[in-house]
């Protein structure tokens, strides 16, 4: 259980932090917008609105549906794919201090997309009714 709650806790600041901090900024503050469509338009990449579109759900709903726990691996990979790719495209050749938030959203991501949420979520409730918890393995005794 107390693993549990660590994942709800850090399902709870990720994913909101994510959400609030990153994708509803871009959403809703129309000069911010403007300003991350024009980065992701010079960045060479194929149809940059669809994918910068594509960054701004992943972040803002993404991020809410990670702080739910909701069809949690499926929007780690989201997540994952946006922060490899600004860590590649934006922050490679800053610096280490530069991509430290991408490279911390990714590897939180990483860990829900091996993990999943824990039982504490809308994943536990739908998809673990029955399992029992799991538990560490007894220690050896010599």
């Amino acid at each position: 259980m107390s693993a549990s709650l660590g994942l709800l806790v850090l399902r709870l600041v990720a994913g909101l932090s994510l959400a609030i901090n990153h994708g509803w900024v871009k959403f809703h503050d129309p000069d911010f917008k403007s300003k991350f469509f024009s980065m992701v338009g010079g960045m060479g990449v194929p149809a940059p609105n669809a994918l910068a579109w594509a960054a701004i759900v992943a972040e803002l709903v993404g991020g809410v549906m990670l702080a739910l726990g909701f069809l949690t691996r499926f929007w780690a990979v989201m997540i994952l794919g946006v922060m490899g790719m600004a860590i590649a495209k934006v922050h490679w050749g800053h610096g280490v201090a530069e991509m430290e938030l991408a490279a911390l959203y990714g590897g939180i991501a990483v860990a829900f997309l091996f993990g999943g949420a824990g039982r504490i979520s809308v994943d536990g409730m739908l998809f673990c009714r029955g399992k029992k918890e799991e538990l560490p393995p007894e220690e050896e005794k010599f």
